[in-house]
């Protein structure tokens, strides 16, 4: 029955490159926002460096459904500017794409906070395992045939250009974000199929949003939310997060706004200690997948290096002439 349900979610997705790739999913997005806006950029005043790891619906099936994302981000003060690079490989059991981006945003610092509007350039490299494939009508004696001409008989791979944009803005309390990816509607087409194949990655609106509220000394909380869309579906995540005493994070998150979309139902904890911050993250899926899968884990890590702008002290001569 795992096999059956894995390879209806997957040829869903790809055949014969009519249906668009969807975007990652991440629990974490408000420990994240990098992954989904390139003009977060240089906006914490710090240079950071991340990793993160998704297992998704594990148990699924024998194949993983996995994403990994690394991110470099720091602020260039003279040029009121933000630089960085952006890896994610994106993992659906056969088929992998992994994402190279390099970010640069403008910054402008108003009474309010700041802003940033920045732009992401850079390739998308997919593979498919076609000899890891079976398809019903194929021919598995001695050889690979799949009698498909859409997909390949051998690991087969593509490339396409991307261009992702966003708008982003924060204080110390709160944080918004508005960002575009694949504007210019990416295809990648894969060798070694008869047909062409190609795999589609739709153009995609991310909003997200949260602000943290203090209660008492000790203790904060941020409510955020998360909204996804290619204009034809979308997915809502929302969050309460809390920090304690400035270092132990712990918080609940849903995901799904409908009957139909609804997703899972995630438990955040997580643990900061100087510049580092780990995060683990555990959905326990609530949907018609719920029989098939024990639910999705995520955990990442980030090193933070505060900076900050230089003031010149000046320089002081002292005259006892004038000295009153």
């Amino acid at each position: 029955m795992k096999v059956k349900v894995y390879f209806l979610l997957f040829f869903s997705m790809l055949y014969a490159g009519l249906r668009a790739q969807t975007e990652p999913q991440y629990t974490q997005y408000m420990y994240n926002r990098y992954l989904i806006n390139p003009a977060y950029a240089g906006s914490e005043d710090a240079i950071e460096v991340a990793l993160l790891h998704r297992s998704q619906y594990v148990a699924l099936a024998n194949r993983f459904i996995a994403t990994q994302g690394f991110n470099f981000n720091m602020p260039i003060y003279a040029a009121s500017s933000g630089i960085g690079l952006t890896v994610v490989n994106d993992l659906i059991g056969y088929q992998r794409s992994t994402y190279i981006a390099l970010n640069y945003d403008y910054r402008k610092k108003f009474k309010w906070g700041n802003m940033g509007i920045g732009i992401g350039a850079g390739i998308i490299q997919t593979g498919l395992a076609g000899d890891k494939l079976r398809a019903p009508e194929g021919d598995y004696n001695g050889g690979i045939n799949h009698n498909d001409d859409y997909l390949p008989n051998s690991l087969q791979q593509g490339i396409a250009p991307d261009l992702s944009f966003g708008i982003y803005f924060n204080n110390e309390r709160y944080y918004a974000s508005a960002a575009m990816n694949h504007i210019a509607f990416s295809s990648a087409k894969i060798n070694g199929t008869n047909a062409g194949l190609k795999l589609n990655y739709a153009r995609t609106l991310m909003f997200s949003g949260g602000y943290d509220f203090s209660i008492g000394k000790k203790l904060r909380l941020m409510p955020s939310a998360f909204i996804k869309t290619d204009l034809k579906k979308v997915q809502v995540d929302v969050a309460a997060t809390f920090t304690i005493i400035n270092n132990i994070i712990a918080g609940v998150s849903f995901r799904g706004y409908t009957k139909k979309a609804v997703d899972a139902l995630g438990l955040v904890l997580g643990v900061r200690y100087k510049g580092f911050q780990l995060v683990y993250s555990y959905d326990a899926n609530v949907s018609y997948l719920t029989s098939f899968n024990t639910g999705s884990h995520e955990i990442s890590l980030r090193y933070r290096h505060p900076l900050g702008k230089r003031e010149s002290k000046g320089y002081f001569y002292h005259n006892p002439r004038f000295n009153l």
